[in-house]
């Protein structure tokens, strides 16, 4: 499967809002809410519907911009703002096919809300599932320009990407959103409406159509995997709503109504052991023709800072030796994946109550589905990591130097267990196409 990550995968839609109309108005007071229901239902006759909403600390100069409304739905017409009367007015035309939902925005300055705009048809689905439980986790974004949440909508507590306990029936989606999780925040399904793209460009509001990435796993008899044909997903800050086609022809309607944030178990946990170094002694390296692998991620962590996930190995061939790994976290104007030497800099822990994450490295740590994160020093054996010498970087500095057409890493740190960890890598970079947008 593709979320079954290992330590060397490159692990790893929301309306964009518009630009504001003017530089001299101050947003910095206004807040838009709505104040009528977040859901509306149609039959498929269709219909009138009207969506209020209010404003709070709002000042003279912000009430002035009218407040924009838009949907992507063409069933939808005649979305018109009232700034009189608060509200946003809309048609919904008859339907003659099946059920379907879509979003409609509502924003002035950088606040907005989103409403679910729900229709029936004369359609009906073989089966509907109501999801009790939301899980899944972020990978964040490589060489797509969607932010990847993988979202499980079930009806039992998820376990994890490799296992559906019995008795449970699970949806799976790998959703790519315009925007991403912010460092070590709750995971919130990001609103938005996502269709199942075959194509697998990684775009905001597509869904990775691939089987092992968004499926049905029925685990309630015999157990059962079923990818999708097609679908959509819409998100609204309190529900989501699914509509899918298996390749057998099924269909499949599945609803969750409640808070949109993923039951995450890929908590930063320690997994089974405290610490996680299992070295009892200080531990040193010098390489000498290795080989950097350095991957441009681009706004990971949604902060004011680019990410470059660095990591390296002593010997290519066999994939064997010291192997280091490192999320750097660089200034946005160094210039992206275009400055193939962005990365270059001295690094320090990284706070992330800082205002600043500029030149930081997070530290390291292991996840409960066994995925390094981060900062890490480790012994590779025929391409397989070797836990009995593996220790995360949890404190100290580190620094990369340019080195002719090669580089020098120092590292002057240590790990959770207490032991110092010293040593300098020099190695060239293994260049590849991998450019993450923003």
């Amino acid at each position: 499967m593709k979320k079954l990550l290992t330590l060397f995968a490159l692990v790893a839609a929301i309306f964009t809002a518009c630009d504001k109309d003017s530089g001299e108005v101050n947003y910095d007071n206004l807040k838009i809410k709505l104040t009528s229901e977040s859901v509306m239902n149609f039959g498929k006759e269709g219909g009138n519907g009207v969506i209020t909403y209010d404003f709070e600390q709002l000042d003279e100069a912000t009430r002035s911009n009218a407040p924009q409304a838009i949907t992507v739905a063409e069933w939808i017409t005649d979305v018109t703002v009232n700034e009189s009367d608060n509200n946003v007015t809309f048609n919904v035309s008859s339907n003659d096919g099946g059920n379907r939902e879509a979003t409609i925005k509502v924003w002035l300055g950088d606040y907005s809300f989103m409403v679910m705009v729900k229709q029936t048809g004369v359609v009906s689905y073989d089966q509907t599932f109501v999801a009790t439980h939301v899980g899944g986790t972020y990978y964040g974004k490589v060489q797509t320009r969607g932010h990847d949440y993988f979202v499980i909508l079930s009806n039992m507590q998820p376990e994890s990407v490799a296992s559906v306990p019995y008795g449970a029936c699970e949806y799976r989606f790998d959703i790519y959103s315009e925007r991403g999780a912010a460092f070590d925040s709750v995971r919130r399904v990001p609103v938005g409406t996502y269709t199942l793209d075959h194509q697998r460009t990684g775009e905001p509001g597509t869904i990775d159509a691939y089987q092992d990435c968004s499926y049905m796993y029925d685990n309630r008899e015999l157990a059962r995997n079923e990818a999708f044909k097609s679908g959509t997903l819409t998100v609204t800050e309190n529900s989501i709503i699914a509509d899918v086609t298996l390749f057998n022809g099924e269909t499949h309607h599945i609803e969750y109504h409640g808070d949109c944030i993923m039951e995450d178990y890929t908590e930063p946990t320690f997994a089974d052991i405290h610490p996680v170094s299992q070295y009892t002694s200080d531990i040193e390296f010098d390489v000498t023709g290795g080989e950097f692998m350095p991957i441009y991620r681009g706004n990971w962590f949604d902060s004011q800072s680019d990410v470059w996930f660095v990591h390296m190995i002593e010997q290519r061939n066999g994939f064997s030796g010291v192997y280091l790994l490192f999320d750097f976290l660089v200034p946005r104007s160094n210039g992206g994946f275009e400055n193939k030497d962005g990365f270059v800099g001295e690094y320090t822990l990284l706070d992330p109550n800082a205002e600043s994450w500029d030149y930081t490295f997070p530290a390291g740590r292991l996840r409960d589905d066994s995925l390094q994160l981060h900062a890490w020093y480790a012994k590779c054996v025929n391409g397989q990591v070797d836990m009995s010498q593996a220790a995360p970087i949890t404190a100290g500095t580190i620094k990369v130097d340019k080195d002719g057409d090669g580089y020098i890493l120092t590292v002057d740190g240590k790990d959770d267990n207490g032991n110092n960890i010293k040593g300098t890598f020099r190695g060239k970079a293994n260049e590849y196409d991998n450019q993450a947008h923003d």
